[in-house]
């Protein structure tokens, strides 16, 4: 019981869920790139120069095809725009998650060779959602590089988040010691620190605007969850709480772009 049961339950949270893959559509280019040792998929739109580029990364089971018509949309505005497939998903190697912990390596990865080619002399626009909105506040914590950005349905800190969904799908409250044992094991399996992996903290150190959107009827990220990552970041910043819509369900609604579109243009990006 001791062993088996953390064992059953750090799967839980490392255990990747892959999608489907396709070849990338004619107008993108398929990129090989590495991150610590891993091959990760991404596809690339290449646009202006004087426009900063974006990397655009997907959540906890999801892939690069699901938002190609974000980049679509950045790359109309002018943006050069990759989206990346993190690690365990999609196209790229790996077999384990950390919920945004090594998956910074993975974002990091993706500014670096934006900048190796030449591709972000106007800086880098991050978006992300629910894990890779976590993934993407910690690539941008203390980088100067950085324009700004859009974090939608970000957790705040990894063990207050593995508590609240413990609750949430399976009625455990928070003091059960099979909460803290499952993370430690998860930990060990999967090579990270579950202390680092803390989106307030990363906030802070966020010297680019921010964009923090909660999905209304979201109950895994509820918008009391997301406003302790906003309410971190010293600004410039805006919050906008998607009305109705679940878990990363905000560009469902109309005003998306018109709120996106707005935040970049009122800071310059």
């Amino acid at each position: 019981m001791l062993l088996g049961l953390p064992l059953a339950f750090s799967q839980v949270m490392i255990g990747t869920q892959r999608q489907p893959t396709h070849p990338a559509p004619g107008r993108f280019e398929e990129l090989q790139l590495a991150s610590e040792g891993l091959r990760l998929r991404a596809w690339l739109l290449r646009g202006d120069p004087q426009r900063a580029a974006a990397v655009i990364v997907h959540g906890v089971g999801d892939s690069l095809e699901s938002w190609t018509e974000v980049a679509d949309t950045l790359h109309r505005r002018g943006h050069t725009a990759l989206l990346l497939d993190l690690r365990g998903h999609g196209g790229s190697e790996g077999r384990q998650m950390t919920l945004g912990g090594r998956e910074r390596e993975d974002d990091r990865a993706a500014i670096s060779h934006l900048q190796q080619q030449g591709l972000a002399p106007q800086g880098l626009l991050l978006m992300g959602w629910s894990m890779g909105a976590v993934a993407v506040l910690r690539a941008a914590a203390e980088r100067s590089d950085v324009r700004a950005v859009v974090a939608e349905a970000p957790f705040d800190t990894y063990r207050n988040s593995v508590a609240h969904h413990a609750r949430l799908l399976y009625g455990l409250p928070r003091w059960v010691p099979l909460i803290p044992l499952s993370i430690a094991m998860a930990e060990w399996r999967a090579g990270f620190r579950a202390d680092d992996v803390d989106a307030v903290a990363a906030a802070r150190k966020i010297r680019a605007p921010l964009l923090a959107v909660a999905d209304g009827a979201d109950p895994r990220m509820p918008e009391t969850v997301v406003r302790r990552v906003f309410d971190a970041h010293p600004g410039p910043k805006r919050f906008w709480l998607a009305p109705g819509v679940d878990h990363v369900g905000a560009i469902l609604l109309p005003d998306y772009w018109k709120t996106v579109t707005a935040f970049l243009a009122e800071n310059g990006v």
